[in-house]
């Protein structure tokens, strides 16, 4: 496998080592700013996120996260897609830095972002460019980071409320 390959193709399991370690921390955590944040759930600032919700929330993530693996592969590094989700994937280490600063204590995906994302990006950008491929920074990423993750969790929400009300059970 060439580097091209295992940068392309490594996005997936890069983001899946780091996800593995929400899966296992973020059920039934809760944050100090929820409180804060109007527009979160009542359940959600009270008791954290749900199993079943986080498990949803991380497969809609990773669906994303896996086509864009497959795009980047497919176009060796210089797909749209695989640009802007690689960009997205790195600069997300610094909302887990600044979720734990704000907290002041460890939380959800913060062990991961350093020793698992950051280098990753910081490897795939650098390879990328060895081979003549120049990773641009799109100015919209930014931004639409916060509207991904949110529709990821909002769907992960609207599904695990729906079928714990079906079931006769609270989230």
């Amino acid at each position: 496998m060439d580097s091209v390959s295992l940068v392309t193709g490594g996005l997936f399991f890069s983001w899946l080592a780091h996800d593995l370690e929400e899966v296992a921390t973020m059920p039934g955590w809760t944050h100090p700013v929820f409180d804060k944040i109007p527009f979160l759930p009542e359940d959600i600032r009270r008791h954290g996120c749900s199993r079943e919700y986080v498990y949803l929330g991380v497969s809609v993530m990773g669906v994303l996260m896996a086509i864009a693996s497959i795009d980047g592969y497919r176009t060796r590094g210089r797909s749209f897609l695989y640009q802007a989700v690689l960009y997205g994937y790195g600069m997300h280490t610094f909302s887990h830095l600044a979720t734990a600063a704000l907290a002041r204590r460890y939380t959800p995906g913060v062990a991961t972002a350093l020793p698992v994302v950051l280098p990753f990006w910081i490897f795939a950008k650098r390879t990328l460019r060895a081979h003549g491929i120049e990773v641009r920074s799109h100015p919209w990423v930014i931004p639409a980071f916060p509207v991904v993750v949110g529709s990821a969790h909002g769907i992960a929400y609207m599904v695990t409320r729906r079928s714990s009300r079906s079931r006769g059970t609270s989230s």
